[in-house]
């Protein structure tokens, strides 16, 4: 059948002869939340918003350092408080987040899990799990999106 002893179809030594390694894109492997260099636009934002929702924040962290986002995670300062920051250490005009904030609720928010998101151009996003238990915060001045109702495919009817 053309596989011969090693289990697989054709050689190997072309690979090997090349004298190089395959480098990968990561950016190939990475979600579509961000678009080329990082960059975070409200309608990347708006199209792919759940992406950000039950993700820990090392899941979030690692997802931006594939595009060459340099970050930090520090805890919230008030007392109580389970965020958790990601703090950006070399943001610029194409890498435009400055913090994420991953909260798993709180008592001033309705008790719902959210993720916020700031920027240096275009404001600050903030996704919360649950849009009927949400209090909105006094001065809060994000923008605040609520995950999208799964929506019915034909075959589903």
């Amino acid at each position: 059948m053309g596989a011969g002893n090693h289990g697989g179809f054709g050689t190997t030594k072309g690979m090997r002869r090349s004298g190089g390694l395959i480098k990968l894109d990561l950016q190939f492997f990475a979600s579509k939340v961000f678009e080329k260099g990082g960059h975070l636009s409200e309608e990347s934002f708006v199209g792919h918003r759940e992406f950000f929702l039950g993700k820990s924040v090392l899941k979030i962290r690692k997802e931006m350092e594939k595009y060459g986002y340099v970050t930090e995670v520090s805890p919230s300062n008030h007392v109580g408080s389970k965020a958790k920051f990601i703090v950006v250490k070399n943001e610029n005009k194409i890498r435009n987040i400055t913090m994420v904030e991953v909260t798993p609720g709180s008592k001033q928010h309705g008790d719902v899990a959210y993720v916020r998101i700031s920027t240096n151009d275009i404001g600050k996003y903030k996704i919360v799990s649950d849009q009927k238990k949400y209090v909105p915060g006094k001065g809060d001045k994000a923008k605040v999106y609520f995950p999208r109702k799964e929506q019915k495919h034909e075959s589903d009817f």
